[in-house]
């Protein structure tokens, strides 16, 4: 069993916003699968169930807000009996150019008080995860308006490709592992 974890923010006033990306990618990835998402009783969170690969897989978007996401991480890595290293956050990034897609094995959280959460909850930093570039924040932007915030028009014409290669970030993890993803993605930029 594995896990992909998408990071956003639960309600329509958040769905097409920057911080909201995981979601997406998530979304995509059981767009690809023809599977729904469902409402958890038992965790704050929606999941679907899928198979990528060789693999079972459970499609997880936390409902808690980001800044909570830890919480719903935790809980599903516990109901569903799955380590870290089987576990694959998805979430966006300031600090990565948009357009870009950074595959990691582990790190800290940097900036990002979702990720902070996270690691905070399982006490680890080793599981892969998948930045998805926002950024750069524009100098005179307040932080909270701007990862909150739509994306520009130009952006949005490019979001679709982006979301796609994430979600084939997320694919390459399973089928060839972290360190191939690492090497196929981190170098590409959609411009």
């Amino acid at each position: 069993m594995k896990l992909v974890i998408g990071l956003g923010n639960p309600g329509k006033e958040y769905e097409r916003t920057r911080h909201n990306v995981g979601f997406m990618v998530v979304e995509e990835l059981a767009r690809r699968q023809g599977v729904v998402f469902k409402k958890m009783f038992w965790l704050p969170a929606r999941q679907a169930k899928c198979r990528i690969g060789e693999h079972e897989v459970r499609l997880v978007m936390p409902t808690t807000y980001m800044n909570r996401s830890g919480k719903a991480v935790w809980g599903a890595m516990k109901k569903w009996r799955v380590e870290a290293a089987d576990t694959v956050v998805v979430f966006d990034d300031v600090d990565v150019e948009f357009g870009g897609v950074r595959v990691r094995a582990k790190g800290s959280g940097g900036s990002h008080n979702g990720m902070k959460s996270v690691l905070e909850w399982l006490q680890t930093q080793a599981f892969p995860r998948v930045r998805v570039g926002i950024g750069p924040k524009p100098a005179d932007a307040d932080m909270i308006a701007f990862v909150l915030g739509g994306f520009a028009a130009e952006e949005l014409l490019k979001l679709e490709k982006v979301v796609e290669r994430a979600a084939d970030a997320v694919e390459t993890i399973f089928s060839a592992g972290t360190e191939r993803a690492m090497n196929e993605f981190n170098r590409l930029q959609i411009g």
